[in-house]
């Protein structure tokens, strides 16, 4: 290595002095050609390089429109270093929120729970409705009475409550969680060996999942659209399948060892994958 810098090195300091020297357009020529052989190696070299799995700590949930979603391991809501907790941070328009989680691994498992949750928004009052790990249940049935009737139709709090509380228990975290943050998570934490080929058999088991899927869609005059949000599309000549022929049809995905809403998510988690193993 030491040797070949000392070559090109000295390439370009040849050329330069040659340049100073004779001062034509073959010394210019010969300072070009160094310099481009140079770029050349040092681009070569950067290309051979083993890829790293991972770049940092950072993970992008969802960065569409006005919506920016993150996560970042090990690292507490004031940023500094928290070892098996990730923090997470939502931002739509004038809306925000921050969230810190607990995670463990058991072998290729992810579990999680929800530590702290925090909501604000402009106009609206700062609202912690997890502190802890203890859903603040008295605070938000007193902030949800104090709404208007219209307001409290919107949403409703009994099944936020129910909601929250599921969400501090461990529970184990599912590849469509987060869009992907368990693969990221493993790749950051297993040994390289162990996360590669772990990642490399999610990749293979979407797209075998993928082409059982779409030759069954097949079979109800369905065909592969990227650009629909169910990623089919009809056939030309084709009726339009029944409601029932649609739950048919997605109830047949675990039989291709994968779920309906992995095969929805499939070019968002594939991409994830990919993105990891440097494909």
């Amino acid at each position: 290595m030491r040797m070949r810098f000392a070559l090109d090195d000295a390439a370009v300091l040849v050329a330069v002095i040659g340049l100073v020297y004779f001062r034509n357009w073959w010394a210019v020529g010969f300072l070009v050609l160094a310099i481009a052989y140079v770029v050349y190696r040092f681009y070569k070299a950067k290309k051979n390089e083993p890829p790293a799995i991972v770049e940092d700590n950072e993970f992008i949930i969802e960065d569409k429109d006005e919506t920016i979603y993150t996560a970042e391991l090990d690292i507490g809501l004031d940023y500094r270093p928290m070892p098996n907790y990730f923090r997470t941070d939502y931002r739509h328009d004038t809306s925000q929120s921050k969230s810190l989680y607990e995670y463990r691994l058991e072998g290729t498992d992810v579990s999680c729970r929800l530590i702290y949750d925090e909501y604000e928004d402009m106009g609206v009052p700062e609202q912690r409705d997890v502190r802890d790990g203890v859903v603040m249940e008295s605070e938000m049935r007193k902030r949800d009475e104090s709404k208007s009737p219209r307001l409290r139709s919107l949403s409703n709090v009994e099944d936020k409550i129910t909601s929250l509380k599921k969400a501090v228990e461990w529970q184990k975290m599912e590849p469509l969680a987060f869009h992907g943050l368990k693969y990221f998570i493993l790749a950051k934490k297993l040994p390289q060996a162990d996360a590669r080929r772990y990642l490399r058999q999610e990749l293979e088991r979407l797209k075998s999942g993928e082409i059982g899927f779409f030759k069954e869609a097949g079979k109800y005059g369905l065909e592969p659209d990227e650009s629909s949000p169910d990623r089919l599309k009809l056939m030309e000549g084709k009726s339009e399948p029944s409601t029932e022929d649609w739950k048919k049809l997605f109830a047949t995905s675990q039989t291709h060892g994968i779920s309906d809403l992995e095969f929805s998510w499939g070019k968002k988690l594939k991409g994830v994958l990919e993105k990891l193993l440097g494909d």
